[in-house]
């Protein structure tokens, strides 16, 4: 990987260290069996180290429904030497979601996808002026469903 693409990285890796909230929209498209729909907003909680940042998400999931559920999630951010590795904390355990890679100056791609079960789930991350924005598309033989967080 060219320097370029390194500064790129690097510039990512310093906005993430200074998230703070998020938010995020849940739907689902033709053919899905889920009713994963509605919208979170809530505060991080980031533990930041040299190449590694641990994000704990607490929010209010509202489903379209109506209906309110606390969530939270602990999710870790890793910098390696050509991209960024994205991990769900369960139980203590990780579990590798995505490695993105920048494939534009503002603009990440999950290099492979993540299989869980029959779902494949892949991801592309947008840096803009004011907020980060990560989209998952999860798609399987009873899902069709996109998640689409806002970080600021």
């Amino acid at each position: 990987m060219d320097s370029d693409w390194q500064k790129v990285l690097a510039q990512l890796w310093r906005r993430l260290a200074g998230v703070r909230e998020f938010s995020f929209t849940a739907s689902n498209g033709p053919g899905s069996a889920t009713d994963w729909r509605g919208h979170a907003r809530g505060s991080v909680e980031l533990e930041a180290g040299e190449r590694r940042l641990l994000f704990r998400e607490r929010a209010a999931f509202t489903s379209s429904g109506g209906h309110k559920v606390e969530m939270q999630n602990l999710y870790r951010w890793t910098l390696l030497p050509e991209s960024l590795r994205l991990e769900h904390l369960r139980r203590g355990e990780p579990v590798l979601l995505f490695e993105l890679q920048p494939v534009t100056e503002h603009g990440f791609r999950s290099v492979q996808p993540h299989l869980c079960g029959e779902d494949v789930y892949s991801a592309e991350l947008l840096v803009g002026k004011s907020q980060l924005e990560l989209i998952w598309q999860i798609h399987g033989p009873r899902k069709n469903e996109r998640l689409h967080y806002h970080y600021w």
